[in-house]
C-alpha cells in the first residue's frame, strides 16, 4: 500500500494526542466504511474496530455507508463506541430520524455540537424503499437552534461535497466548522465563508486533516491552521492496529486451501 492504513493513522492520532495541549477531536466525514477489500469483505465491521480503537468521536453517513444497505448500517452502530449522524436521513411517512442528528461532546470544559448531514441525490436510495433524504439546509436549519443551546462549538460533520458546503454556510452563518467529505479535495488552507471554517481532507485513508483553532472567552473561532499529513509508508504503523487489522484478513481475506 503506497498510502493510507489505519496502523499509520493510529499513530500519528496518537502522537497527537500525546502532545495536544488542549482538547481533540476526532471526526469523519463519511463514505468510509466501505470501498476496500477487507471493508467490503467485513461489510464494515473492520473499520468500525478500528475506529473505536482509535477513539473516533463522530461518523456522518454517506453514501457508501449504505452500500449494503440500512440493516447492516444499523448493525455497524450498535458495535461502534461512537455516534453514527444524520439529521436528514429518515425512515416512514412521519421522517423519524433513522440515527442520532447530533451528538454533545464535552471535552477540556468546552460543549461541541456535532451535527450529521448526508447528500441528497445517494444513487441507490430507489432500491431503499422505507428511507427518504431530507433537504440538507432545511434539516440543518431546523435542528440548529437544539444544538447550539447545548454547545459552545457548533461543527458540522458534511456529505454534500465542498461547493454544498460553501453554499450550505452561506446560508446559515451559525455554524462554527464543517468538516467535510465526498468531493475528495485536499484543503491545504481552511476555506471561509463568513465565520465558519471549511475543511477536507482527500479520499481511501491516504490522508489525515489537522485543524488547529483558537477560541476566545466567548468561544469565537479563530487562528484556523490546517495541516494535512500523508500516510506514506515511512509512518509507522501501530503494532495494535496491525494486530487488529490481520486479525481481520485472517479470518476474512485467507483463501480456503484447495482439495
Amino acid at each position: 500500500m503506497p498510502k493510507g492504513g489505519v496502523a499509520r493513522r493510529a499513530t500519528v492520532i496518537n502522537g497527537v494526542r500525546a502532545s495536544a495541549s488542549e482538547p481533540v477531536l476526532l471526526l469523519d466525514a463519511g463514505g468510509t466504511l466501505l470501498g476496500q477489500a477487507l471493508a467490503d469483505a467485513t461489510d464494515g465491521a473492520v473499520i468500525v474496530a478500528a475506529m473505536n480503537a482509535m477513539g473516533y468521536d463522530a461518523l456522518t453517513v454517506g453514501q457508501a455507508e449504505l452500500q449494503q444497505g440500512l440493516d447492516t448500517l444499523r448493525k455497524r452502530a450498535l458495535e461502534a463506541s461512537f455516534p453514527i449522524l444524520s439529521c436528514n436521513l429518515v425512515i416512514g411517512q412521519d421522517d423519524q430520524p433513522i440515527f442520532d442528528p447530533y451528538a454533545v461532546v464535552l471535552r477540556g470544559g468546552i460543549r461541541f455540537g456535532i451535527i450529521g448531514v448526508s447528500e441528497a441525490d445517494m444513487g441507490w436510495l430507489d432500491s431503499l424503499t422505507e428511507v427518504r433524504i431530507l433537504d440538507p439546509l432545511a434539516s440543518v436549519r431546523r435542528i440548529l437552534p437544539e444544538v447550539r443551546a447545548q454547545s459552545d462549538v457548533v461543527i458540522l460533520l458534511s456529505h454534500l461535497g465542498l461547493e454544498g458546503d460553501k453554499s450550505l454556510a452561506q446560508a446559515e452563518p451559525r455554524i462554527d466548522i464543517i468538516v467535510g467529505g465526498r468531493t475528495r479535495q485536499i484543503l491545504d488552507e481552511p476555506v471561509l465563508v463568513g465565520g465558519t471554517v471549511i475543511v477536507q481532507a482527500g479520499y481511501d485513508g491516504e490522508w489525515l486533516g489537522r485543524l488547529d483553532v483558537a477560541l476566545d472567552e466567548q468561544h469565537r473561532i479563530s487562528q484556523p491552521l490546517v495541516e494535512i499529513v500523508t500516510l506514506w509508508p515511512e509512518v509507522a504503523d501501530d503494532p495494535a492496529m496491525t494486530t487488529l487489522a490481520d486479525s481481520y484478513k485472517q479470518r476474512f481475506l485467507s483463501q480456503t486451501p484447495a482439495n
